[in-house]
């Protein structure tokens, strides 16, 4: 017997991100045909209609096609997503880089478990905006990324690739270019086995079309898809289920309707090696001149519908090395009989004999397994450094055969599910499907009920810091508090010490702590730091030590109700950078919290006192308590309470004091926001070279003179980008104090703006401190004290030029 395709889902060597994009509400071209009923043959016995869509970040996908070609049942749908999205910002909270990059494979996990299809990656680490192809392969080798994508498709084996971008300048971002090129030239390249030898990529395989969205141009279309038809057996049309599985992309605020009604979608036919001899815009369907040889009908399949499968441990954190009892139950909800043989994993071991066992309708089985915990449960493209913009998981050399393929990312953790073969009604059914489900640890939640985790498998005692990277003023007075968090996943109560380790200049309250660590018990030890450090980076370490083993690494929990719980490790120790600047000594910030903003602790480590200020109880304040208020980027898009109360903040800086506001997007133009007018052209200005010249257009400037000078060598060593959504004209009363661009892009001034308002300072940047500041860049903490200095700031010469550039 032989297994599902479906079960195994094809196979990957790279990891994936999916991101589901809205069908325009644009009229249909009448002359377009229109793809009707499903096509003749879905699942034909071991084979199956297959496409697989190509972008490069999480939010790229087109969910309303994916959701229609999955769930119409015309073919199994995968997504490759180049990236995981790394690079990106974070609305749901302050996780940046490969902690977003967790959270965002997730998020296209949860799409994907609503649209029903498949998830691919290629090793691509998400380094940021990119304006070309050229600056992109700058970053991520070519035949790197063509080897990846080469890999997707021989383990997918797609008979249609669509691409969301078109490979061209009118993609805007380069990471989109380069998506298109790459899916272009694998269509061509994947059966070559000279250049990609089996060996290393995998059974050859050539795609039989290749297609592009034309979501946006749907001039450009050659066949349209109604998208929004209704399907009675689940009671939702193919546009709702769209619209919920985009809405999981919830870091990055791409909620959409589930729109009910005719929905259009648009494609376009690249490249045919089936039916040349029809016009592109002849096809009625993107299915033309594709033939699969028919098999087994899929009429007992469906009845798996009706059989559900659940494995609960004993507990949700097994320690490394330890196992855990899993209790399997599979239920008969059909009208069927079936037939169960439990399946062992690498990792999930079946207690006692393995037995074949007939399940009547109505009615269930049990059987007890084991759950080893053979390695950590972590992010698998983190267990080993990066090669610079590219993820270096170790990974096997695939082999010719198909059962050894890696999986997508959303199976690949299957090896630590429970997994039986099913037999519907009796029969030798020569493809007989594989059902699987995760191992949880579930528990009543007096308030959501029926809470689920998966079990994970940890160190037995983790040990964490706060924070990997901290700031610190030099050659200044510290005292502060390192807090130290124990978890321990032993069943049953150990006596641990726990040790701090500080720098030369600093000295600890106590060498070490001993504290009785509870059974899967958690406690937190703090410890009071104090002395003075020299100008440098620096390093604070903890250490645990229980009976002969010691422990010096743990893991951050990273938990949305709308993903499935990740844990990132990372080492226990704190990379302390003390900067040499000044504060002066009145200084007093009110804070109001942005998106994916870790500004506020960064000003706090440098020993500025920071109160953080709800929008919503701004009238109620005496701002005047402040010397300076700080809005933290992209804060108006995410409170409605702060854009109604900025006029309290507009009186604030009217009144004498200085209002420090960070990017926004382009709410920032309406009237209101801002004192002054600005324009953000579309696509926005932004200096995405983290080495771009910076320009001191007036040295004298109090924001780049007072209380620290600033000078060119304080813009290197900065990460990611220099600035974003920077304006690209801005009104006279604005004064421009540097001038930045990329190679061959215009100068831009929109950096950092001063103006005068009454008797006070407002300042718009956007410069990307919510980068640099968590990131310990010592240029760039020197430059915001400046800022938020009301006492350093005046009019300068800068200020009464007129503001278009």
């Amino acid at each position: 017997m032989k297994r599902s395709y479906s079960a195994v889902a094809g196979a990957l060597l790279l990891t994936p991100l999916l991101v589901a994009a809205q069908s325009p509400a644009a009229q249909p071209a009448t002359s377009l045909p229109v793809e009707q009923g499903p096509v003749d043959c879905y699942d034909c016995g071991g084979e199956s209609m297959r496409v697989l869509l190509v972008g490069a970040h999480p939010d790229d996908e087109d969910t309303n096609l994916i959701a229609w070609l999955q769930k119409s049942r015309r073919a199994q749908t995968a997504y490759l997503s180049l990236t995981r999205g790394d690079g990106g910002q974070n609305l749901i909270g302050n996780e940046l880089g490969e902690e977003l990059g967790i959270i965002r494979t997730e998020e296209l996990l949860a799409a994907r478990r609503v649209d029903g299809a498949h998830q691919f990656f290629s090793r691509a680490y998400d380094f940021g905006f990119s304006k070309s192809a050229a600056e992109t392969y700058a970053h991520w080798p070519k035949d790197s990324l063509l080897n990846d994508v080469v890999t997707v498709i021989r383990s997918w084996r797609p008979h249609i690739i669509v691409t969301m971008f078109s490979g061209t300048p009118r993609d805007g971002h380069g990471h989109h270019q380069v998506s298109a090129l790459l899916a272009k030239e694998a269509y061509a390249l994947s059966g070559d086995t000279i250049r990609f030898p089996v060996r290393t990529f995998g059974v050859p395989w050539t795609a039989l079309k290749l297609y592009q969205t034309a979501r946006f141009q749907p001039d450009s279309a050659t066949v349209r898809v109604n998208v929004g038809e209704y399907n009675q057996n689940l009671g939702r049309s193919y546009a709702e289920i769209a619209g919920e599985s985009r809405s999981q992309h919830k870091s990055q605020g791409f909620g959409a309707l589930q729109r009910k009604g005719v929905v259009w979608n648009y494609i376009q036919r690249l490249a045919t090696r089936v039916n040349e001899q029809t016009p592109a815009k002849s096809e009625v369907s993107m299915f033309d001149g594709i033939a699969i040889d028919k098999g087994v009908t899929t009429g007992s399949l469906n009845l798996l519908q009706h059989v559900a499968l659940e494995a609960f441990a004993d507990r949700r954190d097994l320690a490394l090395g330890d196992s855990a009892r899993v209790t399997a139950t599979i239920y008969n909800r059909s009208r069927e009989t079936i037939f169960v043989t439990p399946v062992h994993s690498p990792d999930v071991r079946v207690a006692g004999p393995v037995t074949r066992v007939r399940v009547q309708p109505d009615s269930a089985y049990q059987w007890p397994l084991y759950m080893k915990g053979a390695r950590l449960s972590m992010p698998w493209w983190l267990a080993t450094p990066r090669n610079g913009d590219l993820f270096s998981p170790r990974l096997p050399v695939l082999r010719a055969r198909e059962d050894l393929w890696q999986m997508p990312e959303d199976i690949r953790s299957q090896q630590t599910w429970v997994a039986a073969m099913v037999e519907v009604g009796g029969g030798m059914l020569e493809f007989m499907p594989e059902i699987t489900a995760p191992i949880v640890f579930r528990y009543l939640d007096p308030i959501r009920g029926d809470v689920q985790r998966p079990v994970a498998v940890t160190p037995r005692i983790s040990v964490s810091l706060e924070n990997s990277q901290e700031l610190a003023r030099a050659s200044t007075q510290l005292d502060r508090f390192f807090k130290v968090t124990l978890r321990s996943a032993v069943m049953k109560a150990q006596p641990v010490v726990v040790s701090l380790t500080v720098p030369a200049g600093l000295n600890v309250d106590s060498a070490s702590r001993s504290l009785t660590l509870d059974s899967a018990g958690t406690r937190t030890v703090t410890f009071r730091v104090r002395g003075r450090l020299a100008p440098g980076t620096h390093a604070v370490s903890a250490l645990a030590n229980a009976g002969s083993e010691t422990f010096a690494s743990g893991y951050i929990p990273i938990e949305y109700d709308h993903i499935s719980p990740q844990r990132l490790y990372r080492p226990a120790t704190v990379s302390l950078k003390a900067v040499d600047l000044s504060v002066p000594a009145k200084t007093n910030i009110g804070y109001i919290h942005g998106v994916g903003d870790k500004v506020a602790p960064a000003l706090s480590q440098l020993g500025i006192p920071v109160t953080m200020v709800n929008p919503a109880d701004i009238p109620t304040l005496d701002l005047a308590q402040f010397s300076a208020i700080v809005v933290g980027p992209r804060a108006y898009e995410a409170s409605s309470e702060l854009t109604y109360n900025n006029g309290s903040l507009l009186n604030y800086a009217r009144n004498g004091g200085t209002l420090v506001v960070q990017y926004g997007q382009y709410e920032m133009m309406r009237p209101g926001v801002m004192p002054y007018a600005i324009t953000i052209s579309r696509p926005h200005d932004r200096v995405t070279e983290e080495v771009a010249p910076v320009t001191i257009l007036d040295a004298s400037s109090p924001a780049l003179t007072s209380p620290n000078r600033i000078t060119a060598a304080d813009f290197e060593g900065w990460v990611q980008e220099r600035g974003l959504y920077m304006p690209r004209t801005f009104d006279g009363h604005f004064g421009p104090v540097i001038e930045m661009n990329d190679p061959g892009a215009p100068p831009n001034r929109g950096g950092i703006l001063v103006a005068p308002y009454g008797k006070g300072l407002y300042v718009y940047t956007t410069l990307a401190f919510f980068r640099q500041l968590p990131a310990g860049v010592s240029g760039a903490a020197k430059l915001f004290v400046n800022l938020i200095s009301s006492e350093a700031q005046g009019v300068t010469q800068t200020q009464t030029k007129a503001g278009s550039q």
